[in-house]
């Protein structure tokens, strides 16, 4: 590997735990990690796009005031049902009927589409500036559209969750700025094979 690889590397680790940091800290007080998450997905979707010459803190200062206000009416409820699936999940982890297995697995299936969905719809959000939904619809066609991509996202995002879960240290570093990372690699791929 070369030098030239090597400097890659490690710059791409920087930037990744640099907005993660970023990421973590302004989300400190609950009420900002909606706005904290749209700017974190805005610098992303400027690094995906080749803006390698960026300077992450002040740009991720300006998407945090941009999208203050603006993220909530598609923040929140995604927040919303985020947590009551998972609220759901949790109530029917250990029943054992035949219909609350059918239950469960339906909101298991439901979760799964949801995520991408709702991981995709930021960074249209973001990328176009579009309201809330206009967003969620423009998210669910890509996600439909390109199953392998999603499958690529969603397998990107569980490693992320691994590394978060086995390796705290690491995975504190890396976790919200790899889905980041994931979700608009994915979106910026599928808005130019739709175009």
């Amino acid at each position: 590997m070369g030098k030239k690889a090597i400097f890659f590397i490690i710059e791409w680790i920087w930037r990744l735990s640099w907005v993660n940091c970023l990421w973590l800290l302004f989300s400190v007080p609950v009420i900002t990690i909606i706005p904290s998450t749209f700017a974190m997905y805005s610098v992303m979707m400027q690094l995906v796009k080749g803006e390698e010459d960026i300077d992450i803190l002040p740009a991720f200062l300006k998407a945090f005031k941009k999208y203050l206000i603006k993220s909530f009416p598609l923040g929140i409820p995604l927040a919303l049902i985020g947590v009551f699936l998972y609220t759901d999940l949790m109530i029917l982890k250990d029943q054992t009927e035949n219909i609350m297995l059918m239950l469960r697995y339906s909101i298991m299936i439901l979760t799964v589409l949801f995520m991408p969905i709702a991981f995709y719809s930021i960074s249209v959000f973001v990328e176009y500036e579009t309201s809330w939904y206009k967003a969620l619809s423009l998210a669910f066609i890509l996600v439909m559209k390109r199953p392998f991509m999603v499958l690529f996202i969603v397998c990107g995002i569980v490693g992320s969750f691994v590394l978060f879960l086995f390796s705290t240290g690491i995975g504190i570093l890396f976790f919200g700025s790899l889905c980041a990372l994931f979700t608009t690699k994915g979106v910026v791929s599928g808005l130019e094979k739709a175009q």
